[in-house]
């Protein structure tokens, strides 16, 4: 039991240390790949997803600011302006044929001198400084910059909102002529963005400088809120705005989530790319998961590895501490451990058992005359036969030397004797070494039987006193003392 004991401890300890192990080890390696991971995400793939957006952007958006800036610079419409806007047909089809060859949502001109809205459709309207709906044209046509991008109602074509590309048009002499350009209805700019989502698992958005977002792909944000608005992004907005181009993280309530930015000067807008942390994690949460549930199961197998493996060394040791190296009986400390337990139930049923205490006769003389390793092999032999002899539950040690023992169960003196007789006789004819002039090998055996009040000494002691008197009286003989 107390091997047992000591087993359990023992395993239940290891267990405890691979788990303890198993979970620290995971833990803290989520941990560093964690942090590792967000880090390479803000530094690396949301700016290298940004550079591929843009690269985007340029092929889709920034198409219609070269066709505008063709327009702006193209010698029929300088020319049509200088000869005083005669025949308006003729600058209604070239609007139609930009717009059917470059496939744009619209096309048109404002003419700075007569201020009228020229339209792939016709002449729409003429322009006032009063009408707030055109303020528009008057701050382009006051801007520095070659063309301003302005996201507005088109009120030529059903009051859908629009991206309109506005290109100043100035002629050789630096006077300005008006406003041409096109346009992209927002709809298909926030397909646009969709499809950048898609393609690049980001959300993807564009925001002005104000802070207002100007394309989204929830329609419910474009135009409508700001990124003061969003939670957790409120709080750096002003920074993000700031900068041309920066990596952050903010927190809002669902997640954290990883943004970077980065200013597009073609459409004075920021471009906004996010990625919840969740979604960026969660290739590894699945990893440390699937972890967590292999981890038991190669522990559970570890375990009982070691725990078989420890069963077989407990077996082992416990095998070697109880038996004789030289002839694989049991020793005189597992016999003596016999014993006691024999001494108690003989205490508690009164069956009687006896003891046979054994000596090969002459022994020294086999090792004098054939050396100690023949001697060795007599005293294997001599266990082997005795071995045989013996009966099933009776238990048969080396006491030490030459000497042998057995422990008879429910055995009188009387049948300790025929079987004493037995063994005696097959040690006389047996050819301890075949080949060799030696006498024959003989045996003698003390008998003694249990009485109540024995102790392991007593009993021991008269055993011995048999053996003594076998000897004393000639050897190759019997012996028993009884009290």
């Amino acid at each position: 039991m107390r091997a047992l004991s000591i087993r359990t401890k023992l395993i239940s300890v290891v267990t405890i240390i691979l788990v303890a192990g198993f979970v620290a080890t995971n833990l803290l390696n989520y941990q560093v790949s964690r942090g590792a991971l967000r880090t390479t995400i803000l530094e690396n793939e949301l700016p290298l997803s940004s550079n591929n957006v843009y690269s985007a952007i340029q092929a889709d958006l920034l198409r219609p600011i070269f066709i505008s800036s063709l327009m702006a610079n193209d010698t029929f419409l300088h020319d049509w302006v200088t000869e005083g806007e005669v025949d308006a047909s003729r600058m209604v089809r070239y609007l139609t044929q930009i717009r059917s060859r470059y496939e744009t949502f619209t096309s048109y001109f404002i003419s700075a001198n007569s201020l009228k809205y020229y339209h792939f459709e016709g002449v729409s309207r003429t322009l006032s400084e009063t009408n707030p709906e055109d303020r528009w044209f008057f701050e382009a046509r006051d801007s520095q910059d070659p063309y301003v991008v302005n996201v507005d109602f088109n009120y030529q074509q059903n009051r859908s909102i629009t991206i309109f590309i506005n290109y100043r048009v100035i002629d050789e002499n630096g006077t300005f002529l008006g406003i041409t350009g096109v346009g992209l209805g927002l709809g298909s700019v926030s397909s646009l963005v969709k499809r950048y989502r898609e393609q690049f698992r980001r959300d993807v958005y564009f925001v002005d400088d104000a802070g207002l977002i100007r394309v989204h792909a929830d329609p419910g944000m474009s135009n409508k809120i700001t990124v003061f608005d969003i939670e957790g992004l409120g709080e750096i907005a002003n920074e993000v705005l700031r900068n041309q181009r920066g990596s952050y993280t903010y927190q809002n309530q669902d997640d954290k989530i990883l943004l970077t930015t980065r200013y597009i000067p073609e459409l004075k807008w920021h471009l906004f790319i996010e990625l919840p942390e969740s979604q960026a994690l969660k290739d590894m949460q699945q990893g440390f998961i699937r972890n967590l549930m292999i981890g038991p199961v190669v522990i559970l197998i570890t375990v009982l590895l070691i725990a078989y493996t420890i069963n077989i060394f407990q077996r082992r040791l416990e095998d070697m501490a109880i038996t004789d190296k030289l002839t694989n009986l049991h020793n005189r400390q597992h016999f003596e451990l016999m014993l006691e337990q024999g001494l108690a139930r003989f205490k508690r049923s009164e069956r009687p058992f006896s003891l046979l205490m054994m000596d090969i006769d002459h022994f020294k003389s086999i090792n004098d005359t054939l050396g100690h390793l023949a001697g060795d092999e007599a005293i294997r032999r001599a266990g082997r036969i005795l071995r045989s002899h013996a009966r099933e539950n009776d238990v048969l040690c080396r006491w030490g030397g030459d000497e042998f023992i057995i422990l008879a169960e429910d055995c009188t003196a009387e049948q300790a004797l025929r079987l004493a007789e037995d063994a005696r006789h097959a040690i006389h004819a047996t050819n301890f070494a075949p080949g060799k002039n030696i006498k024959p090998v003989t045996l003698s055996v003390g008998i003694t039987q249990v009485i109540p009040g024995d102790g392991q000494d007593s009993l021991i002691d008269r055993a011995d006193a048999a053996l003594y008197k076998a000897k004393e009286n000639g050897r190759d003989r019997i012996e028993t003392v009884l009290a």
